[in-house]
């Protein structure tokens, strides 16, 4: 048997001005996809069971080596996974080869509509297994900016940046002294972060804006206190909002809310970042109240 574990992420700076090549502070989580793959003497077709703690969430059986469907229960995720497969095995031939049946088991031990990476986990995953570049890999299927596939094997935060077209990352030591002053909130509101990228039109992005949001990376890299930090989220919120023309969510959703509100990844869903000195009751009283019940702090969900 094989096996193989990847992470889940979070952007923090960045998002969507990342792929004209700013700097981007990007956080490995705690949640993991675990992959496990067993091999038997049998036809060549490949089982594939996908599940969320111990509970089935997603099935197929594949033929092999042109991976037709001969059983589903969601045909949608079963096209994406026969794309990340063929093109693993484009990238390395003696993927998949031979007369054996596969039967892979993977499990997750999040929620994917959380959008913190059940797709770039996959992808890593699989590379592992296929012994191919997870960038490329990733390439191949999403047009997104590869941060999250650095992430995915990352130990810690990282500052990541596109240069020539190639990604390109750093550890960070970010970790806040005020770290018990922020969390996590998930709007439950679920975002295909490709479709937003397609949808947002970022191809007016002036190089100013690109500067000020690395500037900004590198400040809340290195910010000690809460105040500042409150002021760095507040001042990349206006940037964002002024490059894709949408209102900030703490202006939109919760404007009488006591602390800052920074959103995450692509707008208008998945997480939002929140700092604030009040008590973590008012802040969980807060969004519980709105039915925003999924709340993380900092540490019990960031890797570092």
């Amino acid at each position: 048997m094989e096996s193989f574990s990847s992470q889940t992420k979070l952007m923090l700076t960045g998002e969507y001005a990342v792929l004209k090549g700013a700097l981007s502070l990007a956080l490995p989580l705690k949640f993991t996809q675990n992959l496990s793959i067993s091999t038997s003497p049998g036809d060549q077709k490949l089982i594939w069971k996908s599940l969320i703690g111990n509970d089935l969430w997603f099935k197929n059986i594949l033929l092999l080596p042109d991976f037709q469907v001969i059983e589903t229960n969601n045909p949608e995720l079963t096209v994406t996974l026969s794309q990340i497969l063929a093109n693993a095995k484009n990238l390395n031939p003696d993927f998949l080869t031979g007369h054996d049946e596969f039967e892979v088991t993977s499990i997750m031990d999040f929620n994917p509509l959380w959008g913190i990476g059940s797709s770039s986990s996959l992808i890593s995953n699989i590379a592992f297994w296929a012994n191919c570049d997870p960038f490329e890999l990733n390439d191949m299927i999403f047009n997104g900016s590869g941060y999250d596939i650095a992430c995915a094997r990352s130990s810690s935060p990282i500052v990541y940046q596109i240069e020539d077209n190639k990604p390109s990352f750093r550890v960070s030591k970010f970790n806040p002294v005020f770290k018990d002053k922020l969390y996590f909130v998930y709007l439950n509101r679920k975002q295909n972060s490709k479709e937003s990228v397609l949808k947002s039109d970022i191809s007016g992005i002036k190089q100013n804006q690109i500067l000020a949001l690395s500037e900004l990376t590198l400040d809340f890299e290195a910010s000690n206190e809460l105040e500042e930090f409150q002021f760095l989220m507040e001042k990349h919120e206006e940037i964002i909002a002024d490059i894709i023309q949408i209102k900030p969510v703490k202006s939109l959703l919760f404007n009488d809310f006591k602390g800052s509100i920074k959103s995450l990844g692509a707008w208008g869903g998945d997480f939002i970042l929140v700092a604030s000195n009040a008590t973590e009751e008012y802040v969980r009283d807060y969004f519980m109240k709105r039915e925003l019940n999924t709340i993380f702090r900092f540490e019990e969900i960031v890797k570092q």
